[in-house]
């Protein structure tokens, strides 16, 4: 085990037993290179830390009380560190102490050393519980020389651990450490007694008694009675187990915010808190009926609000989120996400809503949950009633029928959501019609909805003036469908049909809807108008069709950085909102460009009004597919080749450009690092390691020096080596030669990494630097990563040969120019070429085949000349020879001619 942190602290015992915070005074003294290696993290004082952050070591002055409840596995507060006097060495001894809760816990199970238990380093390890202590522990007392009388740690339960050192056993420093705890005993009113539970609503009973400081007289007993009956119901899971419905595990700072840790309460349960003549109560996720009570219509004492179906935009199908899995190490995960396919079709579109579950560790529970919060979100036929004061005994939770025949609501059964009660506005009611199976274990499956009213067909005027329009609204907006309402409406039906097949439906609260999404083809769409009584009126009925968009007329290429950008064309200007989607087969020609060939042996590139092809080769032709795309499909494909070409004078400004970005050649440029003082106090401040070796006669100085340094932390990780070899004479240097050597490598947690290799050679003279060097770097170039080596010297020369003796000078770059003296290149595109001796044909023979082009000799070609016209000049004034369309003209000295074809 490297060096331990030495931690120094005072624990004063009322401190400690403080209502919201741990007090601890401590005076930390970190070594360097120990800093990284204890697995601790600073804490977030008032923030929430989820379970990831709960299984890692808290190192603080000072942290908030930690609450558990159930059975969880986290770690705690590290409060106190020392070592064992003398020198480190094997079987030296660490003593820590952890904070794990700012109560009693009932007890503890496995203590985790890493992903290992204690169990497993039995001569390395050993801890002792301390819960509520009234006196100091001994142990520490009696081993740890800072360890005072009066740190006792009452009121709280905390942990002492103590390491034996071994680098085999602890090759990593200081191990986490991690507790499986079973939180706080908890008041159970139906049997009078105190004891370990997870049940959901004796949990919340504690928090409101204990932490919310709600008095006992303030309770509604009987409702939490019942509600720990429901909780403690057997139920059996997916696994053909069987699970307690309701229960609560997890922990809490006393930092949070208390709604905050309710409401993550309350989830598990699927409950609603309910405070009814100034008594607080529970009421768990439960069908509470059948109803027993009967509201009528002589009880009305105010308008009725009736809201018969649940808006678009809150309108869900599917519940996805996440639970603790004590499968996982007790840390958040996803559970299966819970959706009814029926209601998802009926939607046209899976339409989402997440759920965090910070107390839930069982997986079916959490799928429990999911159900009853997709059910009672979809099925939300609410009415707000006014009653006199005989609605003064119905309560939250309790399940009533509703008798408003007038209105042609019959014995409607209806849960009681929310209470008020005024002297002069009576008693105001919230009611949902939340059947029982709203609360059944079927999960995934749809439930029956009664009928709400009971009014005959018809009253309702069917919508008027169907029409479907094309409009320029936003890039994927197909069309506009609009109708006219007569009388009162509160929404509309509406549901496209394609062969007599529904693929949308939705509700609409005004008069118009986009429409997007669906492909060419023809529909009809069907509209119903619904009034506040839930009546529907005969529904409006109108065909429409959806066409594909033409494909491009043309498409302009312009030319880039080894890169070509398309811009496809259309021939008439659209009223719709267009894209293109780009396919490529590379420099291979398909055999045509219908959909079936293009989707079947080219790539897609992707979509967009103009698309860049990057890293292209100078010279090459690259084939393209491309196709005309709007919210109403797809046309065909037309071909486009592409040729790359650009001109070499700026090709080379571009690509020195590019090179001089990158670190391989920022690493070089400055050259030789001779300052070896501030490189190291630079490692060092950094948490660096420094290797130093010189020798000293005089003015005459040899030098070489190792740094490495590695960090670790949130943002990502850093490693570099470096050696520094220098030799210098005169009392400031005047001669000096170095050589430098530089490793590193990095990554960052926002998904990127990078690594170098450079070599800085040089001699400084007089204060003036000489430098050659050589550096390599991959890094970060868009989506992807490039690499650069580059060389800086005044002559670079590649020999060919093994023998040191039988060199071949092969390439050589001296005063900014290239010397081969052989090449052989397949293709080359040449802006200004000098031939100095002779171009001619890999296939010449002089006389028989091939041609010839020779300095200072008479060319030569074997086989045909082809031209669509030309003049030839021979020596002497009027020597044309001229080929044409006309035919052949020979012009004579003088002036005269000789024509064969046509004379003009």
């Amino acid at each position: 085990m490297p060096a331990a942190i030495p931690i120094i602290a005072t624990v004063a015992a009322g401190a400690a037993a403080s209502y919201q915070y741990y007090g601890i005074a401590m005076a930390i003294t970190v070594a360097a290179q120990v800093a990284t290696q204890a697995l601790t993290k600073k804490p977030s004082l008032g923030s929430y830390r989820d379970t990831s952050e709960r299984k890692q070591v808290l190192r603080a002055a000072a942290s908030a009380k930690t609450v558990v409840y159930g059975h969880t596995t986290t770690a705690g507060t590290l409060f106190f560190s020392e070592e064992e006097s003398g020198q480190q060495d094997d079987g030296e001894m660490l003593h820590l102490a952890v904070a794990l809760a700012g109560h009693s816990l009932s007890s503890i199970g496995t203590v985790w050393l890493g992903d290992e238990p204690i169990s497993s380093f039995p001569e390395h390890a050993s801890f002792e519980l301390h819960t509520n202590r009234q006196t100091v522990d001994p142990y520490m007392l009696a081993n740890c020389p800072s360890w005072k009388e009066d740190m006792i740690g009452k009121g709280i339960t905390w942990l002492r651990v103590s390491l034996k050192f071994s680098a085999e056993k602890f090759p990593s420093g200081i191990p986490n450490i991690k507790v499986e705890k079973y939180g706080r005993a908890v008041y159970d009113p139906r049997t009078g007694l105190t004891a370990y539970s997870n049940n959901a609503a004796l949990v919340i009973l504690d928090y409101y008694r204990n932490y919310l400081k709600v008095p006992d007289a303030d309770i509604l007993w009987e409702q939490f009675k019942e509600a720990a009956n429901i909780c403690d119901e057997d139920v059996v899971t997916g696994g053909n187990t069987v699970e307690k419905r309701y229960t609560i595990n997890g922990e809490f700072d006393l930092s949070e915010n208390k709604v905050s840790i309710l409401e993550g309460m309350l989830a598990a349960c699927a409950g609603d808190v309910t405070y009814t003549a100034g008594k607080h109560g529970l009421l768990v996720g439960a069908y509470y009926g059948p109803a027993t009570e009967v509201i009528t219509e002589s009880q009305l004492a105010g308008d009725i609000e009736i809201m018969p179906e649940v808006s678009q935009a809150e309108r869900v199908n599917t519940i996805k989120g996440t639970f603790v899995d004590p499968q996982q190490g007790y840390t958040e995960a996803d559970f299966p996400s819970v959706s009814v396919s029926e209601w998802v079709t009926e939607d046209g579109v899976e339409i989402s809503q997440d759920m965090k579950l910070r107390f839930v560790t069982s997986e079916f529970q959490a799928q429990r949950l999911a159900d009853v919060k997709l059910k009672r979100t979809r099925i939300a036929r609410t009415m707000n009633v006014t009653l006199n004061l005989s609605g003064y005994r119905y309560r939250p939770g309790m399940y009533v029928k509703v008798n408003f025949p007038s209105i042609g609501i019959v014995n409607v059964e209806m849960r009681v959501t929310d209470w008020k009660f005024g002297v002069q506005n009576g008693v105001q009611l919230t009611l949902k019609q939340e059947t029982a199976d709203v609360w059944g274990d079927a999960i995934g499956k749809p439930i029956e909805r009664p009928p709400f009213t009971q009014l005959p067909p018809g009253g309702v005027a069917q919508p008027q003036n169907l029409k479907y329009t094309v409009e320029e609204i936003g890039q994927v907006v197909q069309g506009i469908l609009s109708w006219q309402n007569i009388g009162q409406v509160v929404y509309n039906k509406v549901i496209i049909r394609r062969n007599g097949q529904m693929v949308m439906s939705v509700q609409v609260p005004g008069m118009f809807t986009r429409l997007t999404g669906l492909p060419k083809n023809t529909y009809t769409a069907h509209v119903i108008a619904v009034n506040q009584m839930g009546a529907e009126s005969p529904e409006a009925y109108l065909e429409f069709s959806i066409e594909a968009p033409l494909p491009p007329s043309h498409v302009d290429i312009e030319q880039g950085f080894f890169a070509v950008t398309l811009i496809p064309r259309l021939a008439a200007i659209t009223n719709v909102s267009t894209q293109f989607d780009f396919w490529t087969s590379g420099e291979t020609q398909l055999p045509g460009t219908s959909t079936e060939t293009v989707e079947g042996n080219a790539s897609r590139e992707g979509m967009g009004t103009t698309w860049t092809s990057s890293q292209l080769q100078v010279g090459h032709t690259y084939y393209w597919y491309i196709r005309t795309i709007n919210a109403f499909g797809a046309s065909g494909f037309i071909e486009v080749p592409a040729l790359c070409s650009m001109d070499t004078g700026s090709l080379i400004d571009l690509i020195d450009d590019s090179v001089q970005k990158s670190d391989a050649f920022q690493n070089i440029k400055d050259g030789v690092d001779t300052n070896l003082e501030g490189i190291m106090e630079n490692a060092l401040a950094n948490h660096g390691t420094v290797q130093r070796q010189f020798e000293q006669y005089g003015e005459v100085k040899a030098e070489v020096m190792t740094v490495t340094t590695t960090v670790a932390n949130l943002d990502g990780a850093f490693a570099e080596l470096a050696d520094y070899v220098q030799a210098q004479i005169g009392p400031d240097g005047e001669l000096m030669a170095a050589v430098n050597q530089k490793l590193n490598a990095e990554v960052n947690s926002d998904g990127t990494a990078k690594a170098s290799y450079t070599l800085n050679l040089g001699i400084v003279r007089n204060g003036v630097k000489y430098n050659t060097g050589f550096g390599m770097s991959i890094e970060p170039d868009g989506n992807s990563y490039k690499s650069t080596v580059v060389f800086a010297a005044d002559q670079f020369g590649i020999y060919s040969g093994n023998n040191p003796g039988d060199w071949q000078a092969a390439f050589f770059v001296y005063n900014g120019q290239v010397f081969i003296r052989s090449v052989l290149i397949q293709e080359a595109s040449i802006d200004f070429g000098k031939i100095t001796d002779s171009l001619q044909s890999s296939n010449f023979i002089p006389g028989v085949r091939g041609w010839n082009l020779p300095k200072n000799a008479s060319p030569e070609f074997h086989g045909r000349l082809y031209a669509d016209s030309g003049e030839f000049a021979f020596n002497g004034v009027n020597n044309i020879v001229v080929i044409n369309g006309n035919g052949l003209t020979v012009n004579l000295p003088g002036g005269g001619r000789v024509v064969v074809g046509r004379w003009s």
